[in-house]
């Protein structure tokens, strides 16, 4: 399955590193950022780092248009968010040029819908994005695979399961990934808990200990009397 909506938009304003300074910036909730691409020159930008954090979602969806100025439009794909490793606010944000007419490879991530109803299993999704060629307005926000068909442990999920228009998204895999299962049905197994079980030595008088598993029979105790 894939997303139809419009792409979305991004309002951005023009950069004069005259005035425009990281400090000043910062201080008026604007972060840097740049659009390179198709051997034309980078354009310097900046944009609300509130808006950044709050439409992380929409920036990465795929095809989008930033406006800068309110009234240059650019088509482009998100190449990076540039993160503080520690508070994880975004810093920088550069965009990268598409020409709408070429077709473009791009990173697409995979999501599971529906609702496996296998009792003690555990999902587990293999990948977590796809490598696809399409036409910048036909990249999709998302491509989906279905797990409600999983009836039993050990069943998995593969490319022929995936929701997505195949007439105008083509898979870029190796024969290798193509054949590997993308999701499995894992059984969930119960760690068995041990007891410390307390054991005499009779020949030394000395108390020990050894460990088995619950629900397991006592250990023997020797008898000196038999010995």
């Amino acid at each position: 399955m894939t997303s139809t909506v419009a792409p979305y938009k991004f309002h951005v304003s023009s950069r004069d590193f005259k005035i425009d300074s990281i400090g000043k910036m910062l201080k008026n909730g604007d972060i840097p950022a740049n659009i390179f691409g198709l051997s034309k020159p980078s354009v310097s930008i900046k944009c609300s780092k509130r808006v950044v954090q709050k439409q992380q979602e929409d920036i990465e969806s795929g095809l989008i248009y930033v406006v800068v100025d309110n009234k240059d439009e650019y088509p482009v794909l998100l190449e990076e968010i540039q993160v503080n490793p520690v508070t994880k606010e975004p810093l920088h944000v550069v965009f990268k040029r598409v020409n709408l007419a070429e077709k473009i490879e791009a990173e697409v991530p995979l999501e599971i819908v529906g609702e496996c109803v296998v009792k003690n299993a555990n999902i587990l999704l293999v990948r977590d994005t796809l490598l696809i060629e399409a036409l910048p307005s036909n990249i999709p926000e998302r491509i989906t695979v279905d797990i409600s068909v999983l009836t039993e442990i050990g069943q998995s999920l593969g490319v022929a399961e995936l929701q997505f228009d195949r007439a105008v998204v083509e898979l870029k895999l190796s024969e290798e990934e193509l054949e590997a299962p993308l999701v499995i049905v894992q059984e969930v197994k119960e760690e068995k808990e041990e007891e410390v079980v307390a054991v005499v030595d009779a020949a030394a008088g000395e108390e020990t200990t050894e460990s088995k598993e619950a629900g397991s029979s006592e250990t023997e105790k020797s008898d000196p009397a038999k010995e």
